[in-house]
């Protein structure tokens, strides 16, 4: 029974997984993979307000006022959502045809059941769009009042202000686009009145108001306009509004491409809600209160910029819609119909290409010394420099990857707005849609290349940086804590003193309510010591002032705080009192901070596990804590909160902010037991922790009311300041712009790079009035940029093809989290199962026809390729590309799932390799046996591209996919052997004549049989034959070569391809039909012709003369001269049985070859050695074994019988064993099968009766050499001059079937003493005569004799050296019979 194994062992076992190392070598070309997206939420939306009491009171107020609005701002987003992916349901639900239709209160009742949970979210939108107007317009006419206009204002409230504007610009355009909402509410309307749902006045009252809120375009607009119109100057706030957002957009005062665009429509819709019947935005232009020039220069730069989704606005419609542009056409330049260069991504991608460059340079700079070597130094080594080079890399990237995708979101709305038609196009057909003229048609290639390239350089740079996010992690606290306590332990320490000295109270609450709600002191509390509290200088020695440092960084709320009260310090009380004390610097140094602390909130969560520490003298206090608020009482004023990094590691780590409990109460309940403990540390575990956004949105808070201006283009500020003192300002403050963005990293990092709109289509679908359930993939962006870089074979765009399919990632993460559209994910979900099949279809197809052309070329003759090129057709190699890449993709990352490119691709690419082997093999099977040549080249081009491919594929071997398309598996024989015997049969014996001075076989010129008919040649494309057109018609001329012949080339092909096994069964097989030949038809032909031979046939003397001696045999033949069917049909046959036996001959040859150099390749693996040189004086035998040694480790049998397993070993002796059989001399298969025909002639008619003298026939014409001499007289009589010879007709298979019978007969010697035609040559060669007897021309005739002797010769040697080869060491004594010499007669009488 297994050992019982604890649960603590096998969690303990699971763990020691985690430390396994799991390499893997894949090229990194797609971006991370979000199938686990883990991003902490750390904006508690100022619920920890009451926490900062230490701060200035009415900035918390402020902050609550920015909590509730955010709330609002959110249900805003919740509405834009559902407008935006309103899809009809009143065009799904069937519709009553007439009032007599009998259920037609069936159907109302089921309208109403669908559609009444939906016009409900229409009415709870009228709702909320009547209490945001209300809301915006009760702020605007509070911070409108008089007095409260002297107060300062801080930038985060004017900002959110902005928000609210481009929401109700956004639900305006929602409403307006979407008229399926409009028709479920009439749909719904019309039921509802049928059944008398709505009874009431009240709900009558209200579904007349919703119908006209619904009806009415720009109705948000005109009600927000009609409010605000009667509020004292609020063109005055909107103007303050539009300034800051013209400031951040001049000043780059953003991160996100969102809040980029949220700047320029606040802009434009702000100038159309302040140009109105009060107020005239060319007026306030003319008192300077804003800059129209700049604005019209930023909106003719960027004139259309995305609404919502797919939705967009051109900017100039904000301006020409408002009260006053007809008159004041003429200062406007945006509203020109030219187009901006700043949708010219071609022209831009120098510059991007530029900026990336440097950046991945400087990235990889860092990253090779921190993530790859480890060569970096330890955190606590660096310095503050090296830290805030981190941190500024950091922003930069995300600044970029911002930009980058701005850009591309400009771009394709700008082509949204501007679709092509048929005359800049002319792709682009008549009847094409709009969303088809606005995507398909309406990018060039070079735009489309520009798009990809700029996609992948965004998520190529997200992968880079999340992999540096450890790094940035700890840098961006350091640095974010550095600057914060630097500058309020440090910087704000002098104004202080100054102002403690000079008693300036209200400057010097502002500043020691900075100090307490940021500093961390390194002692736990203020230095009670510190003169400068006094209002004292430091002494001569100095003041030694130690800030600590730590990788933590401030809460949200306290940067919030202290920004706003550093902002609060340039209303005219305060600047007066900053001048009088000469602390003009501290203005500059403030200022910049604002800047620089911006940055800090989206670095400070660069990803990471997070927690929350706060340290905390107590003085026996008590703190109410909850899962959403924290409250200290007011003695707790001095209290200062800290943060420290942390050092207790993985095992001290508390709950995560998943844990199900509130940020507050995790953070808080750790604390409660050490209260009570004068002057302890609170200390929560993990140290390493993550500030809130609430503290460093009150940080930035309080350090804006430093130096606000409520002048609000900082006029006052400018005038009473020296240059240096003001950048210094403004860099201090544009960079702490940026900490909101950083302290959530991973976030920001992600909406930087989120391109998701590239798929969204709500609006385009909207247009097509539901004649379009969904576009085709065709018209899908993602989809185009993927296919236009399969369809181009760009080589350097290949790489770059799976961050176009990670477009469908970003959709499917913003369906999901953002839209919150379960059916919008299914319809992407179902367009990427589309178009991944497409994808793999597409480039394994791609894979597979490349590395073919490869393998084409590498294998086509340079002769050949050089010769074409010399005559001006140049075949080129194929141009390299990088598909290896995308052929190491093991784990690709598609809407959560992890596909094996790599084994779909390998899929496909042996199906292509079986099919491209089905071809080869077809084609031979549809052509005659000289197309072996071709096959064989196609199966050598089909294993180099098996070869080539096999590098970075796990193919089947190619020898098996070989034997699968040869049907060659399990069956004995395959296709291939089975078509070389159907050659043999019907083509190949009846109708090809050999020529023994060639050595080949060439076809007939009078073919006997009739014309074989075969399988039409299937069709293919050309990567499945040699490659490419190209190279199919260079192979092709050179196959070309080898069509009108059989020959050697062929015959060695044919032993390759068939093997033993093969040509075992083609040669049973054609014995078979020599069989039946000899037994049937010849047979037949030999009896016939033996009755009408002269029984006696004599040599006739010498002295007759050649004339007389011919004149007698044709006299004696003359019945088998004129035989009609011996020049036909029993030549025919005789020529197929020569054909066959030479078929053999030549095999055997061939095999033979073969042979030799498998046993030249196998000998050193056999200890077979070749005999080594000797010198003179040295020993033949130490030689020799010097070469065994060397060679021993090479001997395979010994090897494996050490190392191998038994049936390892019995393989290889039983190899062994085979190969040294082969090396045995005497094995001729040839000699097998001339014997076994020799069995066929078994009958009498062969070899005649026994001679009557007891030793041979020599007059009688009965047995077969007799009969061949016959014919071999008719064959050898010249024809005339349009006649065709016997061996134009039959060629030498017709001599070497003859001589074969005549030697298996052993009659050869008898046929060339006793023949006919021998003895004619004789005597013409004796007397030299040349007449012309019975029109036969003697001299022409004894020429043909001498030639076929000369053949005939050659055969019978050939023939006897392979039937005496089986001989071996016997003697032919026992052949030999011993006869009496003959006796003369007249001796015999006596």
């Amino acid at each position: 029974m297994a050992a019982q194994v604890t649960l603590e062992d096998a969690l303990s076992n699971v763990d020691l997984l985690e430390e396994l190392p799991l390499p893997d070598q894949q090229p990194c070309i797609e971006p991370p993979p979000s199938s686990l997206l883990y991003q902490p939420n750390f904006n508690t939306n100022f619920e920890d307000r009451n926490a900062f009491v230490t701060g200035i009171a009415r900035y918390i107020e402020q902050a609550t006022v920015h909590s509730s609005m955010n709330e609002m701002l959110e249900e805003g987003q919740e509405y834009a959502v559902m407008l935006y992916t309103w899809r009809s349901c009143s065009r799904a639900i069937p519709q009553v045809k007439c009032n007599e239709q009998p259920n037609r209160v069936e159907i109302y009742e089921k309208t109403v059941e669908v559609l009444e949970p939906e016009v409900t979210k229409l009415m709870n939108f009228m709702y909320f769009q009547r209490n945001a107007i209300e809301r915006f317009c009760g702020e605007v006419r509070r911070l409108c009042h008089a007095e409260r206009r002297k107060d300062f204002v801080s930038e985060a409230y004017l900002i959110t202000l902005g928000k609210f504007i481009n929401m109700f610009a956004v639900l305006d355009e929602l409403k307006n686009m979407k008229c399926s909402v409009k028709n479920d509410h009439s749909a719904y309307k019309r039921a509802a009145q049928f059944l008398r749902k709505m009874a009431d006045p009240q709900s009558i009252q209200e579904s007349q108001n919703l119908s006209m809120f619904l009806a009415n375009h720009n109705k948000i607009t005109q009600s927000l306009q009609q409010q605000l119109e009667v509020i004292s100057g609020y063109e005055e706030l909107l103007a303050d509004i539009v300034n800051l957002c013209v400031d951040y957009y001049e000043n780059r005062m953003y991160l996100t491409p969102s809040e980029k665009h949220m700047l320029l429509k606040v802009m434009g819709f702000g100038l159309y809600l302040m140009d109105g019947s009060v107020s005239n935005i060319y007026k306030l232009d003319a008192k300077k209160r804003i800059n129209l020039s700049k604005i019209d220069k930023y909106f003719k730069q960027l004139q259309v910029v995305p609404l919502f989704g797919d939705m967009q606005i051109e900017l100039a419609r904000y301006i020409k819609t408002s009260a006053h542009y007809e008159e004041n056409k003429s200062r406007w330049m945006c509203t020109s119909s030219s187009s901006s260069p700043q949708y010219n991504i071609c022209e831009q991608m120098i510059q991007i290409r530029e900026d990336h460059m440097r950046f991945i340079s400087e990235l990889a700079r860092y990253s090779n010394s921190e993530v790859v070597t480890g060569s970096g130094r330890q955190e606590a080594q660096k310095t503050d420099s090296e830290y805030r080079k981190l941190f500024d890399l950091a922003l930069q990237g995300l600044q970029l990857l911002s930009q980058w995708s701005a850009h591309v979101m400009e771009v394709y709305s700008w082509k949204l707005v501007h679709p092509t038609d048929k005359y800049s196009n002319k792709d682009c057909p008549d009847n094409a849609e709009e969303y088809e003229r606005a995507t398909r048609y309406n990018y060039t290639s070079e735009e489309k290349f520009a798009l990809v390239e700029v996609i992948a350089m965004i998520k190529g740079l997200q992968v880079l940086m999340g992999r540096m996010e450890s790094v940035f992690n700890h840098a961006i606290r350091h640095t974010v804590y550095a600057a914060l306590q630097d500058f309020a332990q440090v910087t704000l320490r002098e104004p202080l003193r100054q102002a403690i000295k000079k008693k300036k109270n209200v400057i010097q609450s502002v500043l020691q309510a900075i100090r307490k709600t940021v500093c961390d002191w390194e002692t736990g509390h203020e230095p009670f010591n510190d003169p400068a509290l006094r209002g004292e200088k430091d002494p001569k020695s100095g003041f030694d002032i130690k800030v600590p440092r730590r990788a933590v960084g401030p809460s949200s709320t306290q940067l919030y705080l202290v920004r706003t009260m550093a902002e609060s310090l340039s209303s005219a009380e305060l600047l007066r009192q900053l001048k009088s004390l000469g602390m003009e610097r501290l203005l500059h140094v403030v200022n910049a901070f604002l800047r620089q602390s911006y940055t800090y909130p989206p670095l400070l969560t660069f990803g990471g596990k997070t927690s929350f520490v706060f340290l905390v003298d107590v003085y026996g206090t008590e703190v109410n804590c909850s899962a959403t608020s924290c409250s200290f009482p007011q003695t707790a004023a001095t209290w200062p909160l800290r943060w420290v990094p942390d050092l207790g590691g993985p095992a001290r780590r508390g709950p995560g902010p998943g844990s199900g409990q509130g940020i507050a109460e995790q953070s808080f309940s750790h604390c409660v037991p050490e209260f009570g403990v004068t002057n302890a540390p609170c200390i929560f575990s993990p140290l390493q922790m993550f500030p809130w956004i609430i503290q460093l949105y009150m940080v930035r808070t309080m350090l804006e009311s430093l130096i606000a201006d409520k002048s609000g283009s900082k006029k006052t500020l400018r005038s009473s300041l020296e240059g240096p003192t003001i950048l210094d300002i403004e860099k201090f403050h544009r960079e702490s712009f940026f900490y909101t963005h950083l302290i959530n990293f991973s976030e920001t990092l992600q909406q930087c790079c989120d391109l998701s709109q590239l798929w969204f289509r709500e609006f385009f679908l909207e247009l097509t009035m539901g004649r379009r359930i969904q576009f085709p993939i065709e018209m899908s962006m993602p989809w185009i940029l993927t296919d236009h870089i399969l369809e181009t074979k760009e080589a350097s765009m290949m790489e770059y093809v799976l961050y176009s399919l990670d477009l469908y990632n970003d959709s499917a993460h913003y369906a999901l989290t953002r839209f919150n559209k379960q059916f919008l994910y299914d319809e992407i979900e179902a367009e990427v199962n589309l178009c991944f099949d497409q994808f793999v279809y597409k480039l394994a197809d791609q894979i597979f026809a490349y590395y073919k052309v490869m393998a084409g070329s590498l294998l086509l003759d340079k002769r050949l390729r050089s010769e074409c090129k010399n005559q001006g057709a140049t075949i080129h190699l194929p141009p390299s590309n990088r598909y290896e890449t995308l052929l190491k993709q093991r784990h690709v990352q598609l809407l959560g799932r992890s596909i094996d490119l790599n084994r779909l691709i390998t899929q496909r690419v042996s199906a292509a390799m079986y099919k491209s082997l089905e071809l080869a093999i077809g084609r031979f099977e549809s052509e005659d046996l000289t197309s072996i040549v071709e096959l064989d080249g196609l199966l050598e081009i089909n294993r180099m591209t098996h070869k080539l491919l096999s590098r970075y594929l796990t193919l089947d071997s190619f020898d098996a996919m070989f034997r699968e398309a040869n049907h060659n598996v399990s069956a004995p024989y395959g296709r291939i052997t089975l078509h070389v015997f159907w050659e043999l049969n019907y083509d190949f014996l009846p109708n090809y004549c050999y020529n023994g001075s060639t050595n080949r076989f060439v076809r007939t010129v009078l073919p006997f049989s009739q014309e074989f008919q075969r399988d039409k040649q299937p069709n293919a494309q050309p990567q499945y034959l040699h490659g490419s057109k190209a190279l199919n018609l260079a192979y092709s001329s050179i196959y070309g070569s080898y069509r009108n012949f059989v020959g050697p080339p062929h015959f060695q092909v044919i032993c390759r391809l068939l093997g033993y096994q093969g040509i075992a069964v083609v040669m049973e097989e054609l014995l078979k039909v020599v069989k039946s030949l000899l037994q049937g038809t010849i047979l037949q032909y030999v009896k016939t012709l033996m009755e009408v031979m002269p029984k006696i046939c004599r040599l006739p003397r010498h002295e007759y003369g050649s004339p007389g001696i011919l004149e007698f045999f044709h006299h004696q033949l003359k019945d088998i001269v004129e035989y009609a069917e011996l020049k036909t049909v029993c030549f025919q046959n005789l020529r197929e049985v020569g054909n066959a036996i030479l078929f053999c001959l030549l095999i055997e040859q061939s095999l033979s070859l073969e042979e030799v150099c498998d046993l030249l390749h196998a000998a050193p693996f056999q200890n077979i050695l070749p005999r080594v040189h000797v010198k003179e004086g040295e020993r033949l035998d130490a030689k020799m074994k010097r070469l065994e040694s060397k060679y021993a480790p090479l001997h395979l049998v010994p090897l494996i019988e050490r190392l191998g397993t038994p049936q390892q070993i019995a393989i290889a002796r039983e190899g062994d064993l085979l190969t040294k059989e082969r090396l045995c001399c005497g094995l001729s298969m040839f000699e097998v099968i001339l014997t076994r025909i020799r069995t066929f002639l078994d009958d009498p008619i062969w070899r005649g009766p026994l001679p009557s003298n007891g030793v041979m026939h020599v007059d009688e014409c009965v047995e077969f050499h007799r009969l061949w001499s016959a014919m071999q007289f008719v064959y050898c009589i010249p024809v005339g001059t349009h006649e065709f010879t016997v061996e134009q007709c039959f060629g030498d298979g017709l001599h070497w079937a003859g001589c074969m019978i005549i030697v298996l007969l052993g009659q050869q010697r008898r046929f060339a003493v006793l023949d006919f035609c021998y003895h004619l040559l004789k005597v013409q060669k004796h007397d030299g005569k040349d007449e012309i007897i019975k029109n036969v021309p003697l001299k022409k005739m004894v020429e043909r004799i001498r030639k076929f002797q000369i053949l005939n010769d050659e055969i019978i040697t050939i023939l006897d050296k392979y039937l005496k080869s089986g001989d071996g060491e016997s003697t032919p004594v026992e052949h030999v019979r011993c006869f009496q010499p003959p006796i003369h007669q007249s001796l015999a009488s006596s």
